[in-house]
Order: structure tokens, then C-alpha cells, then sequence
């Protein structure tokens, strides 16, 4: 045997490990003996492509090696792979890659390129043309084919199964591993006719049967800041010692300004799911209601809001879709990705929004809702912070100094409000937490990923006694609350007693997309 069938068969075996620790890591699939058969089933495939000529051989082992690397660092950082770790992927934006590949190791990252180029170089020396193994590779390849065919025609052929995603979802489940990843990715990314995709957006009819009152008292401009990946624990209102992370939120709790609700957790750990479930009535068992009810900004424009939706966030893709499409139903919206020309904003960088938000907190209509969806401290931290924050906490940890960012930032937006608006009020909370330096969106992430702030200005202190009687009878305030708190806002009342009924669960929806027991979430 010489130097090159020896090369195609132990990149052929590992291709194989790297398979059976991939397939290992899909949450809720198959796993042994099942895979195990995938796996031999797809042994033949380098043997095939090194047979196919030299330039097949580099282009199709190279994209096999690709896939294979990728989706074993997923595997790796995620310790278990779900569907939405994958939507995640596939969502991912410019700005966000190239924000990501910061905390990559700079002298890491050209080994990665170099040894990928070298091995593109060696398909490419290795690649023949041969009639016969490419015969013999084909055939022992059969095997695979059928299993394809038998699983696409059982899955197609389920009444059950109607959704695009829910026949990527089977796919997956039957075919774990790099190819059932690959035709996730590829049927999630082909998203036409997909309802949240229509462009205009199509106003909904029905209400959700909980709201039955719209006659309450309205407050005239309401502010909604929704955080990113903001972890409780690490803000100085919360008893951080490490550093001074929030300084002006601290001095507004010292004079009674703000009301801080000590034990808050989001319902999800993935923006995704968490942020429609404030802003819709999405929720962790009933999640078709985000298409078929009206959602918290229809609502508000039938009690004769205006409303502004302002974002460093971006609202299309896989991923962040179902916010994005709560978005557009607004009367103003601007993004990262939309609208956002002609006021300078730009995806990721949240002080870009503060002079839109000045210009629309001067708008003169009686009743206003604004949401202002920020990027607050989402991976890489680096570049959510300014010198100033490096300045103020100079041996702080990244991540602490990004939350004195937006602990900056929203005294920013208050003593805006305060001069524009003047009566108002205000929630500043986040759509789930962050497992420092790791992440979110995490199996077995624990309770960091769902630890989050949640405060209020509310001169009033109405809203703020809703939010700590619910806090006081369970014991945690979920991030389902938040809706009604809203609504309340809104003129439809809703009384503590009431949400507590509409919530009688404290439950969460898991980045398996399974709905846990807060106190049972995967550890």
C-alpha cells in the first residue's frame, strides 16, 4: 500500500471519529447503534472524491473537511448540539463574525488557515481519475442512498410534519451528524413563503383571549430597553463586589428612582425565543401565537400609540427572524439591517442609536411606545466598550467593563427621556443571561444563562408593585410577566392575581427546544 492509500484511509477514519463525536453531540437524536451504521455508510465518500480527479478531489474533501471541522468545534462549545444551536449559526451576521473571530487567538487562527490550505494542497496532489474505485465507492455508497431516500419518503409522507423546520428537525434526528447538520442548515436557510418572511407584514385579527378590559389607565410614553446576554450577578445593583459595573443605576436605586427586582429569570436562554416573548404572545407552549394573534405593538397602535422600534439589532436571517418580524409592525423602525442609512446606525454598536433615539423621544404624539433592542454584551466583549469604560474600570474583566457600557448607556437614554418626554416610564431588563467568557444558548449551561436584571422607573410605583408581588409569591420573576406589565401600561389592566393565574407555571423554553421547570432546567 503507498504513501496515498494510506492518507485516504486514515483521513477516512478520521472523518469517522470526528462523525461519532458529532453525531454523539445532537441533543434528542438518534444516537448508538444507529449512527454507528450512518457512519459505516458513509465511510466510501473520500475514497469517492479522491477518484473523481484533482480539482473534484480539493473542492469536494475540502468542503467535507470544512463541514466536519465546523460542526465538531459547534459540538465542542456547545457540549450538546440542538436545532437552535444551528439556527444560531445560521444567523449569524457580518458584524458578528468578524466580532467573534476577535476572541479567536490571532497566531491560532493562521495554524487553523495554514493547515487547511495544506490540506487543500494534498486533495489536490492525492486526487486522480479512476474509473474503477469511483465504480466500487459508488456502489458501497448505495447503502446510504437508500437509508436517505427511506427516511425523506417517511418524513414527507407524515401528516404530522408540515413546517419546513419541522422536516429539517426529522431529518436531523434520523441522519445525526455532519450530513443531517448539513440539510438542517440548507432547508432552514431556504425560507421562502415562510409567513414571517412577507413583506408588507399582514396585521393579525385575533387578540389573545387573555385581554379582556382595554379601558384602564394609559401611560403617555412608555420606554422599553431590552438588553443582550446580560448576566444579574454582574451589575453593582445587584451586590457585584469585583467591579463598579453600574454606577448610574446605583445611584438612581440609592434615591429611590428605580425599583430593582432582585430574583428575575428569562424564559429562554436564546434571543430568538426570549425577546417575542415579551413582545408577543409567544411563550414557551404555545409558540404558533407569535403568527396568528396580534402582538404587543398591534396592540398599543389599537389603544392610539405611536410606535418606534429602534435597533442595533439586525431582523432578518433564521435567527433573529421572529423578533424582526414583530418589529416591522411598528410605525417607525430602524435596525442594524434596516432603515439605517440615513441615521448612521450601525449593527452592534449601540451608542450609534442615542441620536435617534433623541430625534423620535421629540415626537410630538400623545401616546408613544418606543423598544430599544440593544446588543448590550454579547460575544466578543471587546467590542462593546469605549475607552471610557476601559478608563473607569481598568482592571475589570471585559465582560464587567460591556455592562458598565450599558449601564452608561441607559442614564444616556433617561435623562433623554426626562428632557423630551418628561412624563414617562421606563423597563430596562434582558433577553437572557451569559455564561462569562463561554456564552449562552448552552445544554447544560445551568442558571447563569437565565439569571437577568430587571428594573423599572415608575413614578407611579404601580407597575413596579405588580412586578415584586409576583417576585414575592414565587420566589423568581419570570420574563412572562413582562407582556402584561406592558399591557398594563397599554390600558388593558391586568392585576398581579390575574398574571399569576395566566402563568401558572414557572416554566422555560431550553435551547433544546424543550419547555423545563425552571427549578429542572439541564445542568
Amino acid at each position: 500500500m503507498n504513501f496515498r492509500a494510506y492518507f485516504i484511509f486514515i483521513y477516512s477514519l478520521f472523518l469517522s471519529a470526528a462523525e461519532f463525536y458529532i453525531s454523539n453531540s445532537s441533543v434528542g437524536h438518534k444516537h448508538y447503534p444507529h449512527h454507528v451504521f450512518l457512519i459505516i455508510e458513509m465511510f466510501p465518500f473520500p475514497f469517492l472524491f479522491f477518484n473523481l480527479g484533482k480539482i473534484i478531489s480539493a473542492i469536494s474533501n475540502g468542503c467535507l473537511l470544512f463541514l466536519t471541522i465546523f460542526d465538531s468545534f459547534i459540538s465542542y462549545k456547545c457540549k450538546a448540539v440542538t436545532d437552535a444551536n444551528i439556527i444560531a449559526v445560521l444567523g449569524t451576521n457580518k458584524n458578528e463574525l468578524v466580532s467573534m473571530l476577535h476572541t479567536v487567538n490571532i497566531i491560532v487562527l493562521m495554524i487553523s488557515v495554514l493547515s487547511f490550505c495544506c490540506f487543500i494542497y494534498l486533495f489536490y496532489i492525492f486526487g486522480r481519475f479512476n474509473k474503477k474505485i469511483m465504480k466500487i465507492s459508488s456502489i458501497m455508497l448505495f447503502p446510504l442512498f437508500m437509508n436517505f431516500c427511506y427516511v425523506l419518503t417517511q418524513t414527507l409522507t407524515n401528516k404530522k410534519i408540515t413546517r419546513t423546520y419541522d422536516i429539517a428537525s426529522q431529518l436531523r434526528f434520523e441522519l445525526p451528524g455532519v450530513l443531517g447538520d448539513m440539510l438542517f442548515a440548507i432547508l432552514i436557510s431556504s425560507h421562502s413563503g415562510d409567513p414571517l418572511y412577507v413583506t408588507p407584514v399582514v396585521r393579525h385579527i385575533v387578540r389573545d383571549p387573555s385581554i379582556t378590559r382595554k379601558n384602564g389607565e394609559k401611560i403617555h410614553n412608555i420606554v422599553f430597553v431590552m438588553g443582550e446576554s446580560s448576566l444579574a450577578t454582574h451589575y453593582g445593583i445587584y451586590g457585584y463586589k469585583a467591579a463598579n459595573t453600574t454606577p448610574v443605576l446605583d445611584k438612581y436605586k440609592e434615591q429611590g428612582k428605580i425599583c430593582v427586582i432582585q430574583n428575575s429569570h428569562s424564559a429562554a436562554d436564546m434571543t430568538r425565543s426570549s425577546v417575542p416573548m415579551t413582545f408577543s404572545f409567544f411563550s414557551p407552549k404555545q409558540q404558533d401565537t407569535l403568527l396568528s394573534e396580534k402582538n404587543i405593538i398591534e396592540l398599543a397602535q389599537d389603544q392610539d400609540y405611536k410606535t418606534f422600534w429602534i435597533s442595533s439589532q439586525d431582523g432578518t436571517g433564521p435567527y433573529a427572524r421572529n423578533y424582526g418580524y414583530i418589529s416591522e409592525f411598528s410605525n417607525y423602525v430602524t435596525r442594524g439591517d434596516l432603515n439605517n442609512t440615513e441615521n448612521g446606525i450601525r449593527s452592534a454598536q449601540d451608542d450609534t442609536l442615542l441620536p435617534v433615539i433623541k430625534q423620535k423621544f421629540a415626537d410630538t404624539a400623545p401616546y408613544k411606545l418606543y423598544v430599544i433592542h440593544i446588543y448590550g454584551s454579547h460575544q466578543n466583549y471587546d467590542d462593546k466598550i469605549t475607552l471610557q469604560d476601559v478608563k473607569e474600570l481598568p482592571q475589570a474583566i471585559t465582560y464587567d467593563q460591556s455592562i458598565h457600557h450599558t449601564d452608561r448607556l441607559i442614564g444616556e437614554i433617561m435623562d433623554m427621556a426626562k428632557q423630551e418626554l418628561g412624563d414617562y416610564t421606563l423597563i430596562y431588563t434582558s433577553d437572557h443571561g451569559e455564561i462569562v467568557g463561554v456564552g449562552h444558548g448552552i445544554q447544560y449551561g445551568g442558571y447563569d444563562q437565565y439569571n437577568v436584571p430587571f428594573l423599572m422607573y415608575d413614578p407611579s410605583k404601580k407597575y413596579c408593585n405588580i412586578a415584586e408581588e409576583f417576585e414575592e409569591k414565587r420566589g423568581y420573576y419570570s420574563s412572562l410577566v413582562n407582556k402584561y406589565i406592558l399591557l398594563s401600561m397599554l390600558g388593558y389592566p391586568f392585576s398581579e392575581p390575574e398574571i399569576e393565574k395566566l402563568i401558572p407555571d414557572d416554566i422555560i423554553l431550553h435551547s433544546d427546544s424543550k419547555v423545563y421547570d425552571y427549578k429542572s432546567i439541564p445542568q
